[in-house]
């Protein structure tokens, strides 16, 4: 059956937007027309999509622990094309909730969406791996089937129902791409069901094989139409598309790994990834690629660690400056099996740009489009004042657009006197530069944050002092610090831990987590000890190891005979972190030097 005589329910623009006008007269349904709620866990994987401040509601299924499949309309505004990247609004995934109003299941934000090139299907990456059972894909429908279809959208009495609802429907049709289904008695597909479920149940479970696309919406609340037969869109052949959106491998799992860049002394560069277990160690490094350009050599280059392109697997990132003093930053894509190809090169610069030496550097989204960017704190005359923030705004493809001064002043202070981090201290989705600032003279001991906060055009807010102390209470010497940030206790925010030295072989962990209101809370103490080892000997590195949700540390470790260890240091709920223990151990010496490894923010 064509479906350019239906009104597609699925045509959210005009018919999702509606369900703003019903929300102060919304009520519990039971179940849409002729169906039944869901009542049960057995349909956990299917998904509520919030699309804008309540502007858009569709339907979806969780495919994989971070990913959601939905429809492509659901993202279509003001007839624009559907583009891969971050949603045109902000998008919010309840899954795990067949009613609402509980608090089972979980809520996340959406940061990715990829859409499909001709049908009416996108993958919506989530910020945070969901513990749902995905749904399996099944095969090909068949003319005469019976399926079940689920949604969130209206049922025959509610207008905005906060109820998962299911039904039964026939297959009439299967087209190349499309199938064309029809309700079972009163059952029928709804406004707010776009980009909902029809599946076939095997053995109790259920298998995908069609989205919600398009509906009479006969027997729907506020509409006379009495016809229910929809159409839903294809998706048992599109496995290929599944596997090349949501590739399985060593860097896609629950647990985030360490990316480093191995510096040869000759100059040559090779990204390495230590792959993070189910425990919160780590596994042997793995390594693909070296290069032959000479242009890495350790006391040239400055390494991140993050997620440049938006994909949700960390990848490397080199601003390394050649024997000549050319500039050129490189992105190393992380594959699925957390290995490399050549870099893209995306910006260089002759030697008269700057120094790599009066750069302070840190990675984190600025501008809060899902990528990644690079911010520098540049001294122009060290010691005298004159310092700038410069920023490289991420494009989709991993690289960065040129840089660009997006904060100056002539009477800061001295540029020697800073340590740089970068986090999303409230929350706002944005990446915040701060530092740390140490006075000096008369007032030698005092210490503050500064922060500058990131705003969506990639530059940076008016900076404020987001903690301080006294010189009476002093916290430490800069070079007796040395910091990771990460969202520690899982709130949502930026904070930042401090490795501190003491003094006698002796080292401290604490943690300053951020606050609501963008300033930081004042440092709390979880660990200290004289036996793990040498401050000097160790290189940190922040991400969620153990798939909990929560960013954790990695110390590598080198010892007294050069011998190496990686070490993880699990974070608490609040923010503070447990004893460490070690995981990977390369003594004898065969795998490289300590010096070599360029970790995070190095």
């Amino acid at each position: 059956m064509s479906s350019s005589y239906r009104r597609r329910a699925a045509q959210a623009g005009l018919l999702a937007a509606t369900l703003v006008a019903g929300l102060l007269n919304a009520s519990p349904a039971q179940a849409v027309t002729g169906g039944t709620a869901v009542t049960d866990a057995s349909f956990a994987f299917v998904a509520k999509v919030d699309v804008g401040s309540l502007e858009r509601t569709c339907s979806g299924s969780v495919v994989d622990a971070w990913w959601v499949l939905t429809a492509k309309s659901c993202f279509s505004f003001d007839g624009q094309a559907v583009v891969a990247g971050k949603p045109p609004k902000p998008t919010t995934v309840t899954v795990g909730r067949p009613n609402l109003t509980t608090s089972t299941g979980a809520v996340v934000s959406a940061f990715r969406i990829v859409p499909h090139p001709n049908r009416d299907l996108a993958l919506v990456r989530l910020d945070t791996r969901v513990d749902v059972t995905p749904v399996a894909l099944g095969a090909a429908p068949t003319a005469g089937e019976q399926l079940t279809g689920a949604g969130f959208g209206r049922t025959g009495t509610a207008w905005v129902p906060d109820q998962l609802h299911s039904g039964a429907f026939a297959v009439e049709a299967v087209g190349a791409s499309t199938l064309n289904i029809l309700g079972t008695g009163q059952t029928g597909i709804c406004r707010g069901d776009l980009g909902g479920p029809t599946v076939r149940m095997v053995s109790g479970k259920p298998q995908l094989v069609g989205v919600h696309y398009s509906s009479w919406q006969g027997g729907c609340y506020a509409e006379t139409e009495t016809r229910r037969d929809a159409v839903d869109t294809r998706v048992d052949d599109l496995a290929s598309w599944f596997t090349s959106t949501i590739p399985q491998g060593a860097a896609t799992d629950a647990y985030e790994d360490v990316n480093f860049l191995y510096t040869y002394d000759p100059g040559e560069g090779a990204p390495v990834t230590f792959p993070a277990t189910s425990t919160g160690g780590f596994g042997s490094p793995i390594g693909s690629w070296k290069s032959t350009e000479k242009r890495y050599h350790r006391d040239r280059v400055k390494v991140f660690n993050d997620d440049f392109d938006g994909d949700g697997i960390k990848d490397v990132v080199a601003l390394s400056t050649a024997a000549d003093g050319s500039f050129a930053i490189d992105t190393f894509i992380t594959q699925a099996d957390g290995k490399y190809g050549a870099p893209l090169r995306s910006w260089t610069a002759g030697a008269s740009w700057g120094h790599i030496t009066s750069m302070k550097m840190a990675s984190g989204d600025i501008n809060g489009d899902g990528r990644a960017d690079l911010t520098a704190f540049y001294g122009y005359e060290l010691g005298n004042g004159k310092e700038a923030w410069i920023n490289w705004i991420a494009r989709p493809d991993g690289g960065f657009d040129a840089p660009s001064t997006v904060w100056e002043a002539t009477t800061f202070g001295n540029w020697n006197s800073t340590a740089v981090f970068a986090g999303d201290v409230n929350g706002d989705g944005r990446a915040d530069a701060s530092l740390f600032y140490a006075y000096s003279g008369s007032n030698s001991g005092a210490m503050s944050i500064i922060t500058w906060p990131g705003q969506a055009d990639g530059k940076f807010g008016t900076p404020y002092t987001s903690w301080s102390t006294p010189k009476e209470k002093p916290f430490a010497a800069l070079a007796d610090m040395k910091l990771m940030a990460g969202d520690f206790n899982g709130d949502g925010r930026g904070d930042v831990a401090v490795l501190k030295y003491v003094g006698s072989s002796s080292t401290s962990l604490h943690t300053f987590t951020g606050k609501a209101d963008g300033t930081f809370n004042a440092p709390a103490q979880s660990w200290s000890s004289t036996t793990f080892g040498h401050f000097a000997s160790m290189k940190l590195a922040a991400g969620d190891y153990n798939g909990d949700k929560r960013d954790d540390l990695a110390v590598l470790y080198r010892y007294a005979d050069d011998g190496l260890s990686m070490n993880t240091f699990p974070s608490t709920t609040s923010g503070g972190f447990d004893v460490p223990f070690g995981s990977w151990v390369n003594r004898p010496r065969t795998f490289g030097w300590w010096v070599n490894m360029r970790f995070d923010g190095e």
